[in-house]
């Protein structure tokens, strides 16, 4: 067991600066800049509603990237539609119904994740519609969101590159178990083998 964790710490050692090359290559290729203080929300007041569109750390693994939608009605709304506007090089999957209802000066919040398929800058668009049976009332709140080649949002949060180093130190280290148990069973069954193979006496 010594064994294996001076061999895990020597490759945790050895994966630093490959990591860092790594991310060195991926910044000149795609322009990845990581940043502490991105300005993750966008807000957007009038009479009927205030909305604010609050953007989540992107999925590394499948490339979502998650919005919530804050709403305050400032007017009563038993008939309200919550409409995603995306371009179409994103695929939209919302975690809620279209229409909904909302009450006076409640707080509501809904979420959805969208996909991108390729890279450019884009806007998010949220329209929040009160079905009134004289007139409608409306509000939109908007969130561009640039992506690069490699489907990734920029700049680049540092909850995204903690995720992928997790993910990388996970396979390795599973896979250093794997290694070590099958090592392990391989001299358990080479040792009844043997045995089995020894002519009585």
């Amino acid at each position: 067991m010594k064994k294996l964790l001076i061999t895990t710490y020597i490759i945790l050692l050895s994966i630093s600066p490959i990591f860092a090359q790594m991310n060195s290559d991926d910044a000149s290729e795609y322009d990845v800049v990581v940043s502490e203080t991105e300005y993750v929300e966008k807000t957007s007041s009038n009479s009927y509603f205030d909305l604010v569109l609050e953007k989540g750390s992107q999925n590394p693994l499948n490339k979502k990237i998650p919005f919530t939608l804050t709403i305050t009605p400032r007017i009563d709304s038993p008939r309200t539609q919550i409409l995603w506007d995306v371009p179409v090089v994103f695929s939209l999957e919302t975690k809620h119904n279209e229409f909904v209802k909302l009450q006076e000066d409640m707080t509501y919040t809904f979420s959805a994740n969208v996909k991108p398929n390729r890279g450019g800058s884009y806007n998010i668009a949220v329209n929040v519609i009160s079905w009134q049976h004289d007139t409608n009332k409306t509000n939109t709140v908007k969130y561009t969101v640039t992506i690069n080649d490699a489907l990734t949002v920029q700049p680049v949060d540092s909850q995204y590159t903690l995720t992928i180093l997790i993910v990388v130190v996970s396979i390795i280290l599973l896979s250093i178990v794997s290694v070590f148990l099958i090592i392990k069973a391989t001299k358990v069954l080479l040792v009844k083998l043997k045995k089995w193979l020894t002519p009585p006496f």
